[in-house]
């Protein structure tokens, strides 16, 4: 007999209707101030004029009929325009994008802004390089994104690892704790600067307001890596954005959370310890000179909506999330991460726009899962990993289409559910490995190319990712244990988006001996 399905607007909502009475999009607009889009208007308003344009780019407004075009019609590509008097400059702007960005400070609860068209990456690499130069230590997670690595190459300075916490049950790391930013500190009081991811990618929120006094107690700059947090400062709740947290400058993917185009991101800065004038430098040097105006309008549109409307949609999202967990755990096979469990364990907050799903007791993988969500039910989750499956929240979200995931995780269920398993192999523990060098010197060194499962107890001139989340499994200057080669295999295997450097599979750069 087929199990009732709970969630779909037939089934589960029958009874509760009185609960769930609203659609999202019904919210009144909060905070005129922010209905202003100078840049977009701008944009929009030149894009609309009768010009001939005889400068760059090539496609000339879209005059020509093409396949691109005919997909994404006139105005993509009348808006898609060059630097000129009326759009102002990225790199030193001085009109439209200069209020565009001030608007964006004043949203963020920021001194200054400044618009990414590089992705979040090249914020991080920016912030790191404003504040910490050749053989200066910062302190740094293990679990950050590969874009800090980067970053330690480009600005030379020396990386200490703080180990997060580590979640057995889930299988996932979560933020690092006061205690090891405390020892991290104490054991390297030269240190410079510390980077904070927050929120992780799987949602945990460490106790930034205290860290940041602590590391400002003892002149350290925070920078903050907020790529999945561009939504923080609209929600309700207790959910503290970086900003009021204390942090020095911070850098928010607004493309994941926030609404704008892919690659479109915000850095935001505060008060003295970083020098607003070097960090625009810098953001000069690693930027491109011919930003996209689609990307940056993208952020200036985002941030309106995000400012008048986000608090109101996230309040009223929150229940139906909130039912959609319960319909999911409703048969005790699947578990979602909650707030109670993080604060519990780990003394963290969370940010439950970020459903985490373990799913191992229906004996699946979270691999397994997220690849019958999609070839099955249509349904892109964010990612999987041995335990779980993750999907994003955002207010673009509904009722139904929240909907739809719990229906399809309930039938993923109903037809694949077999003994349960525990996946212990196949959990990353974001173990620190042994770093012999510096990740410049060891760029930078005379290096061979070797077969992966040849290189345990080399070190590393190669980066190995697992994308996503984006967390390195091993970096340049690092020695390569076993551990990182079975990691490599078994999520080479599995999940597919393993990211060398070198051309040739099951190979790396390793430093000559």
């Amino acid at each position: 007999m087929a199990e009732k399905v709970l969630f779909n607007s037939d089934t589960y909502l029958e009874g509760h209707s009185d609960k769930i009475t609203y659609q999202i999009s019904n919210v009144k607009p909060k905070n005129i101030t922010h209905i202003k889009m100078p840049l977009f208007e701008a944009l929009v308003k030149y894009a609309k004029q009768d010009v001939t344009p005889f400068d760059v780019p090539g496609h000339k407004m879209g005059v020509q009929m093409t396949p691109f075009k005919m997909a994404v019609g006139d105005m993509t590509m009348q808006m898609d325009v060059n630097s000129m008097k009326e759009l102002d400059l990225l790199s030193h702007p001085q009109s439209v994008i200069k209020e565009a960005q001030e608007l964006a400070a004043k949203a963020y609860n920021a001194d200054q802004a400044y618009f990414l068209v590089n992705g979040t990456t090249v914020g991080i690499q920016a912030m790191i390089m404003s504040v910490v130069g050749p053989n200066d230590t910062i302190l740094v997670p293990r679990n950050c994104h590969k874009s800090v690595m980067n970053g330690l190459i480009l600005s030379g300075a020396k990386p200490i690892f703080i180990q997060p916490e580590m979640d057995l049950a889930f299988g996932i790391s979560h933020g690092i704790s006061v205690e090891r930013i405390i020892k991290g500190l104490d054991e390297n009081p030269k240190a410079k600067a510390l980077l904070v991811t927050y929120p992780t990618y799987f949602g945990s929120l460490n106790d930034l307001e205290t860290i940041c006094d602590i590391a400002h107690e003892r002149g350290v700059v925070v920078i903050v890596d907020s790529a999945h947090g561009a939504h923080l400062p609209f929600m309700p709740g207790k959910m503290k954005d970086p900003m009021k947290a204390g942090a020095d400058a911070v850098t928010y993917s607004m493309h994941k959370t926030g609404g704008s185009l892919t690659q479109s991101s915000l850095m935001v800065m505060q008060g003295d310890r970083i020098s607003a004038t070097k960090l625009q430098k810098v953001l000069n040097m690693l930027q491109s000179t011919s930003a996209n105006y689609l990307l940056m309008s993208s952020i200036d549109a985002a941030r309106s909506e995000l400012a008048m409307y986000g608090k109101d949609r996230y309040k009223k999202l929150r229940p139906i999330v909130s039912e959609a967990i319960e319909a999911i755990e409703a048969f005790g096979d699947y578990e979602v991460l909650k707030a109670d469990y993080i604060k519990d364990k780990f003394d963290q907050t969370y940010d439950w726009t970020k459903m985490v799903i373990r799913v191992n007791d229906i004996g699946l993988t979270g691999f397994e899962v997220y690849t019958i969500m999609k070839e099955e039910y249509g349904i892109q989750l964010e990612l999987a990993e041995g335990y779980v499956v993750m999907a994003v929240i955002s207010t673009a979200d509904t009722r139904e289409s929240i909907g739809r995931l719990v229906d399809a995780l309930l039938d993923v269920r109903r037809r694949y559910k077999k003994a349960s398993q525990h996946f212990d192999a196949h959990v990353m523990t974001c173990s620190i490995n042994e770093l012999a060098c510096s990740p410049r010197d060891a760029f930078y060194a005379d290096n061979e190319v070797v077969s992966i499962d040849d290189a345990i107890g080399r070190i590393s001139a190669d980066s190995i990712m697992i994308y996503p989340p984006g967390i390195p499994l091993i970096i340049p200057g690092e020695v390569i244990s076993e551990a990182v080669v079975q990691h490599y295999h078994y999520y080479n295997e599995t999940l597919g988006n393993v990211l060398t450097e070198e051309k040739m599979p099951h190979q790396i750069k390793v430093l000559k001996d």
